[in-house]
């Protein structure tokens, strides 16, 4: 009787090239890939592809919170502004923004702190080459009212702070850089500021507060 040889153990033994995206099982005369939960196994044999629960509806999220698909699963948000503080309040203008009331002329702490609140939600494979560009910040200008002549960007906020750098990609637009692997399961929290000026003079500035969700694997 021949033994059966097993395939998954020594195409690892030659590093040779992954037979399976992510698990390989043994079976007489050949083999066969399995996904891990909350994936799908691709017409290749070998490819895992997330489920989205989200568009799915096999998520369990309550009415005013919002379905965010995540690699092997799902994640239910409900952003909130921040809380009045002194003379700075805000108000919810869509389910992912802020935007602060009208502030006492008189008052600087107010006129200085962010017009607008934005969140936004990123769903990332495990040990993304970087560098990877994430996200866009870029101005409009209000009918009417000349635009600013520069714009300032800075990371604010967050954990983890080292693994970004947010730079300019041209004089209206900045964007944050993933500059560093992340290694999941783990969510990452960064906060980015876009601060307007017109003849050097501060305007305004829009804060985005982005949210990662970094996957256990790397597909």
């Amino acid at each position: 009787v021949s033994a059966d040889l097993n395939e998954c153990e020594v195409y690892q033994q030659e590093g040779g090239p992954r037979l399976c995206a992510h698990a390989c099982v043994n079976i007489p005369g050949s083999f066969r890939c399995s996904c891990p939960t909350g994936y799908v196994l691709l017409g290749d044999g070998k490819s895992c592809e997330d489920i989205d629960e989200c568009s799915l509806s096999q998520d369990n999220c309550t009415s005013g919170s919002t379905c965010i698909n995540t690699g092997g699963g799902f994640q239910c948000v409900t952003p909130q502004c921040p809380p009045a503080a002194s003379n700075v309040s805000y108000v919810k203008t869509s389910p992912f923004q802020c935007e602060r009331n009208p502030c006492p002329m008189e008052s600087r702490s107010c006129h200085q702190a962010p017009k607008t609140i934005s969140f936004h939600y990123l769903s990332l494979p495990s040990k993304l080459q970087t560098p990877v560009p994430l996200f866009r910040m870029a101005t409009a200008a209000a009918p009417g009212r000349p635009g600013p002549d520069s714009l300032r960007f800075g990371i604010v906020g967050g954990n983890n702070r080292g693994h970004f750098v947010v730079q300019r990609s041209d004089r209206h637009t900045g964007e944050l850089l993933l500059v560093q692997s992340l290694q999941g399961p783990r969510t990452i929290h960064v906060d980015v500021d876009m601060a307007e000026y017109l003849d050097q003079v501060f305007q305004t500035k829009h804060l985005s507060k982005i949210t990662l969700f970094v996957s256990a694997y790397d597909f």
